[in-house]
């Protein structure tokens, strides 16, 4: 485990992060907050909104993508 510290609307926040995940978090967390460590409530849910949007594209290509495998394999069943 790796411990995160930052502070958040003028409090501190220590949070526990898996090993193999911490990097990989703190590469997406320097890409929106560049190096800050106090980050304003504001920013930190404009992040969050925009983390969910890009979920819900991600969601929406996963589901075209699988959408296209079922028609693929129906196709090739059909030859």
């Amino acid at each position: 485990m790796s411990k995160l510290s930052l502070q958040v609307g003028a409090k501190d926040f220590d949070i526990m992060l898996d090993d193999d995940f911490y990097d990989f978090f703190i590469d997406d967390f320097r890409k929106i907050f560049e190096d800050k460590r106090n980050i304003e409530i504001k920013e930190l849910l404009r992040a969050f909104v925009q983390k969910s949007y890009d979920r819900y594209q991600d969601s929406k290509k996963i589901k075209q993508l699988l959408e296209s495998i079922d028609d693929f394999k129906l196709n090739l069943n059909d030859i």
